[in-house]
């Protein structure tokens, strides 16, 4: 069994102490990142959560849209004239609505 003398000693202790600091540094840097990944997990939360309650919002609008067309068709003859103008508008706001993409894509 060697024994160690000294200086080498010294050496390893030093050598041992500095890996040890650099060590510290490492988990120094982990632990902030670590920190970091959990603000940015609450606030993806949070974000996440208000668009849920914002998609439920219009849930309630659309089907509330719905439940009047659904009315409106099945009030027969009387309101033909009133779903004639409501189709012609639906057709022309979609063929505007192309016409205007197809513009910003082609200008691009």
């Amino acid at each position: 069994m060697a024994s160690w003398g000294g200086a080498e000693e010294q050496e390893l202790d030093t050598r041992n102490q500095q890996r040890a600091f650099a060590l510290a540094g490492k988990v120094s840097a982990l632990r902030g990142l670590a920190l970091d990944i959990e603000n940015e997990a609450y606030e993806h939360n949070r974000l996440l959560e208000g668009m849920g309650n914002d998609f439920s919002g219009s849930e309630g609008l659309m089907s509330g849209s719905i439940n009047r067309v659904k009315n409106l068709l099945s009030s027969g003859r009387q309101n033909r004239k009133a779903m004639c103008y409501m189709a012609g508008f639906v057709v022309v706001f979609l063929f505007l609505f192309w016409y205007l993409i197809s513009k910003v894509f082609s200008s691009t």
